[in-house]
């Protein structure tokens, strides 16, 4: 059963967010402390003006009882000595009295306690500035103890309004003290809160920095890893562009000779400024021959052992390189170059031949190590067609030679006559036939065997291929039977050629198992396109009966066809 896992949630989609809440939060923070502040500032002010107001209060209260005291003292002056002066001050005092009084009262209005007080002292006033009146125009006759009780009385309430002014100042010191401690409580706390938002809020700033940083590297390390991929698919891509293309060409490729240049010339595509050659075994696998190189400056010997090569003694491709594999092969002319590679090519279980690699001084030795991967597959994919070709052209070969006298078969000479033939008829040339037939050789081979009778053959094809141009083709017909074609000659010319031929051969000597063989000769017939037949089985006809005629004559002798018989 699949279960599909939860989305693992991006931190980077709650920045914005939390980015706006924390800004939020310190704006409020940042209003609600200016807020408090600004309300603190003003309850401190209105405390400070009733704190003003109420110490004013009590310095005229004060300066109030003290003109109590005043008047007290004038009145009981005046009634001792009746100084008009002093009666004067006494009505001045009382009216500084009732002022005081009504700006006391103007003072404490919001407080009703000390306005009825307030009142009610200056109504006693008012009272006592009538008694010290009564008592002044009576020239003390007054009741002075009611005056004194008045006064008294006035100053009890004032007493009071002064003991009330006194608390109420030490109740508004209280407060103000309170109120700032709570100023500072609070202050701090939002100071407090709002720097734990800020750290808070930088915190998270820098560490989304520092997860934006590290992002931004694994991207980078991404996009070396992506770029390094690509180029290595693109390597890749080329290196197996290389190889396809090389195998498509290998493919074209009909001989060994256009195969070799392919593989050459695909090699130097891939490293063009090296040095490219490709030395191919030759049939004995004792040398190797150059068989293709990327320019003439390659300065490597032509014909040199299998074993001068290291890789070919290892088996296994041979990168040289200074300080770590400094061992030369021997298969330079002058001095080796410090960077090279070897690659042999091997097919079928065989040594082939050897790709050869250099690196000048205007080469990168490091493009030998980028490029030994694909260079070990074009190598494999070479070794394998190679292989191929020398096999079908192997297979070729033996399909149209003799393999005894390596001359050309009956089959190979029925195509090439046809083809003759008809270059001859289209324009309009001669061609002659010799039908050669080795005199007794059955008795001879008998008489020395198969063995004997095979170095015969051998050596009579060598005979006919000296004997002839390089035009001609030599076949081995049947037996101890040739045929030669003889492009463009007539009859007389055929006939002297192969007068040669017979006289050269009753001439040879073999040595055999120390015994020397003489007295080989061969009997000739001639035939002549187109007096001797247009067809293939009319010429060979011709030349067949011809042969039988010489034979018939005695041997060791040339026959034309439809002429004497010439010795």
């Amino acid at each position: 059963m699949n279960t599909k896992r939860p989305a693992r949630p991006n931190p980077g989609n709650l920045t914005i967010p939390l980015l706006v809440l924390a800004a939020i939060g310190a704006v409020a923070f940042i209003c609600a402390s200016t807020f408090i502040f600004y309300k603190n500032i003003d309850r401190l002010l209105a405390f400070r003006s009733l704190n003003e107001r109420s110490q004013k209060t009590s310095q005229t209260l004060q300066v109030t009882a003290q003109n109590l005291e005043r008047m007290d003292y004038i009145t009981r002056l005046y009634l001792a000595n009746k100084s008009p002066d002093d009666f004067k001050t006494a009505q001045m005092t009382a009216g500084q009295i009732n002022t005081r009084l009504k700006q006391i009262e103007e003072m404490v209005k919001d407080n009703p306690i000390q306005l009825r007080r307030a009142q009610s002292a200056d109504h006693c006033a008012q009272e006592l500035k009538q008694e010290v009146d009564q008592l002044i125009g009576q020239s003390a006759s007054g009741d002075q103890p009611q005056l004194t009780r008045k006064m008294l009385e006035c100053r009890d309430i004032i007493n009071q309004m002064q003991v009330q002014e006194a608390s109420r100042l030490q109740e508004l010191a209280e407060n103000s003290a309170n109120s700032t401690y709570r100023n500072r409580i609070a202050g701090a706390g939002f100071v407090v809160a709002s720097l734990a938002i800020v750290l808070i809020l930088f915190a998270y700033l820098l560490h989304d920095a520092r997860r934006k940083i590290e992002t931004e590297k694994e991207l980078s390390d991404a996009n070396e890893r992506l770029n390094e991929s690509v180029k290595t698919l693109e390597e890749r891509a080329a290196e197996s562009a290389a190889v396809t293309g090389l195998r498509e060409e290998l493919q074209l490729c009909a001989t060994l000779a256009q195969a070799h240049r392919a593989i050459v010339r695909h090699v130097s595509q891939l490293l063009p400024t090296a040095k490219i050659a490709l030395l191919i075994a030759n049939h004995a696998r004792e040398v190797l021959e150059i068989s293709a190189t990327s320019d003439s400056e390659v300065h490597i010997l032509d014909g040199v052992p299998l074993g001068a090569c290291c890789g070919l003694r290892s088996g296994h491709p041979r990168r040289r390189r200074p300080a770590q594999s400094e061992t030369d092969c021997e298969h330079f002319v002058g001095n080796p170059p410090e960077h090279y590679l070897c690659l042999p090519l091997v097919g079928h279980g065989q040594t082939l031949g050897l790709l050869y690699v250099g690196c000048p001084a205007a080469c990168d030795p490091t493009e030998l190590d980028t490029h030994q991967g694909v260079l070990e597959r074009l190598v494999e994919l070479s070794s394998m067609f190679v292989a191929s070709l020398r096999l079908r052209a192997l297979l070729e070969e033996q399909s149209i030679r003799d393999g005894l006298t390596d001359l050309f078969n009956r089959r190979f000479m029925e195509i090439t006559l046809e083809r003759e033939l008809r270059l001859a008829e289209r324009h309009e040339n001669e061609l002659s036939l010799l039908m050669i037939d080795i005199d007794h050789f059955k008795k001879f081979n008998d008489k020395f065997g198969h063995e004997a009778g095979d170095q015969v053959l051998r050596a009579t094809g060598k005979v006919l291929q000296d004997s002839v141009r390089v035009v001609d083709i030599i076949c081995r017909y049947g037996g101890e039977e040739f045929l030669v074609i003889l492009p463009g000659m007539d009859t007389a010319n055929a006939t002297e050629r192969a007068e040669y031929i017979r006289k050269r051969m009753s001439k040879m000597y073999f040595d055999f198992q120390g015994r020397t063989l003489k007295d080989v000769t061969v009997s000739i017939g001639v035939s002549t396109y187109p007096k001797s037949g247009r067809r293939i089985d009319a010429l060979v006809g011709a030349a067949d009966r011809a042969l039988y005629a010489a034979k018939d004559h005695g041997r060791n002798r040339v026959q034309a066809a439809d002429s004497t018989i010439t010795v």
